[in-house]
């Protein structure tokens, strides 16, 4: 066996392994609970532990291995799952006190998943109600960040690429409806994908960020993140926005041709365009790479988003979706649960029950009309590369909206665009904390944007890489 411990595998090497009876899956889910037992007190990753359907699943994938039949794609695997997505057995609490006692049975990713073999670990941590840059809440402590305490762990997939980068478990399912997927998943060093819009459906219970939530796989490998694609990327008439894809290999990733890809990257030159040194550098340095892959480099940036996200003052132009999400739950849920929302939280709450539907249609038509000028953009290019984040800045913050905007600002237009979008580390900054680019390819094109990731990925190799905890 190798030197390196099981929880540090990834799931392809868990599968490689399991074929040539190296390990059983109940070896690796005893390993990866005793690194739970370890490090999470210290980072806060999970909100919700379920070991002994875990043990059941991981007991069910060893005489599955031990047989000669044929197994699912994910027979023994460890994976978590963000609590903002149902799972039959935990509560699922979207991050609140209002919805701690919630109980909902699996949603389709979900379903997906156990049909594939995975063994489900538990629910990670996440701002209330996917509300955050910061992954803070009512219901316990926030969770740090495993190269540096004191930092932040991003939002509001927190938990689970905390998770993930600490060695809890070699995937994650995480959410992005501004960011919340690739902020993470650059602030501490592993591979973040947002894919196409709705190619894996939400049919789930809480909806509360429709036209631009996406979930997606946290994972610490390309590779992993395409054998979640495989699983989950699958269309379902309950999600008429699934429907628009056709079957697709993602399998075939490294097969995606990089030399001669046309290549717009950020500007980064000037003082217009709102980026630090430490991200200038980044794209200074992306572009001479890419340049040495074959690829035709150009600066260019993609169309802006015109206008801000409010209704009128002091109401955010989501918020009614968000206020009839948590009504459709719990009907009468502001008389019952004002008091147990978080400070960032309950503004948001209170505007969705004023927030006017003529004044949403203007926002809508205006998000679809940067979303077609997107989409001709990209007929001249085959990816963007662009900024993703900084390095994770100290403390939890507060996740107020100004907080928000600074954090997820490069992050939250591909949330509207409905382009797949992957955050990618790249470098580490002085202080040795992970450093992401961001590849952005067209839309429906993830193969592409797991292929480019993975051409960097095999030049400059993260997954090697952990916290010293």
């Amino acid at each position: 066996m190798s030197e390196r411990e099981l929880w540090q595998f990834s799931a392809t090497e868990l599968l490689a392994g399991y074929g040539a009876r190296r390990f059983t899956p109940s070896d690796v889910l005893n390993a990866v609970l005793r690194r739970i037992d370890a490090v999470d007190p210290g980072l806060n990753a999970f909100l919700a532990l379920d070991k002994d359907r875990a043990r059941q699943e991981a007991g069910r994938a060893d005489a599955a291995w031990a047989s000669s039949a044929s197994r699912p794609a994910l027979c023994g695997v460890p994976i978590s799952i963000k609590d903002t997505v149902e799972v039959e057995g935990m509560p699922t609490t979207y991050g609140s006190l209002a919805f701690k006692e919630n109980r909902q049975a699996d949603a389709e990713l979900v379903v997906r998943l156990r049909k594939a073999g995975a063994v489900i670990l538990g629910k990670t941590n996440t701002p209330e109600f996917a509300l955050g840059a910061h992954t803070v809440n009512r219901l316990g402590p926030s969770t740090k960040n495993p190269w540096d305490k004191s930092r932040t762990s991003g939002g509001s997939s927190g938990g689970a690429a905390a998770a993930v980068a600490s060695g809890m478990g070699p995937l994650a399912i995480g959410t992005d409806s501004g960011g919340s997927i690739r902020l993470p998943a650059a602030y501490q060093g592993i591979y973040g994908l947002k894919p196409s819009y709705q190619r894996i459906p939400s049919v789930q219970a809480w909806r509360a960020s429709p036209g631009r939530s996406h979930n997606g796989p946290i994972t610490r490998t390309v590779a992993d993140a395409a054998l979640l694609m495989q699983i989950l990327a699958k269309p379902d008439p309950r999600d008429a926005d699934s429907t628009a894809f056709g079957p697709t290999d993602f399998a075939v990733y490294g097969k995606a041709g990089i030399e001669g890809a046309r290549v717009a990257i950020a500007r980064h030159s000037g003082d217009d365009c709102g980026l630090d040194d430490v991200q200038r550098g980044l794209l200074a340095e992306a572009s001479r790479f890419l340049t040495a892959l074959g690829c035709r480099v150009s600066e260019c940036d993609m169309p802006v988003r015109p206008g801000g996200d409010e209704l009128e003052p002091g109401v955010w132009a989501y918020s009614g979706d968000h206020f009839g999400a948590a009504e459709a739950l719990i009907p009468g849920f502001w008389a019952k649960h004002e008091a147990d929302l978080t400070d960032y939280a309950r503004p948001i709450y209170a505007a969705g029950q004023r927030a006017l539907a003529w004044q949403y249609r203007k926002i809508l038509r205006r998000n679809q009309a940067f979303k077609l000028a997107v989409q001709q953009w990209f007929a001249d290019y085959d990816y963007y590369v662009g900024p993703c984040c900084g390095a994770a800045p100290l403390g939890n913050g507060t996740n107020t909206p100004e907080e928000r905007l600074k954090n997820l600002r490069y992050l939250m237009p591909l949330n509207f665009s409905h382009n797949p979008a992957a955050a990618v580390p790249f470098a580490q900054s002085a202080d040795g904390l992970p450093l992401a680019i961001q590849i952005v390819g067209k839309a429906g094109g993830d193969v592409a944007v797991l292929g480019l990731s993975a051409a960097i990925e095999a030049a400059r190799p993260w997954s090697d890489r952990w916290p010293n905890l």
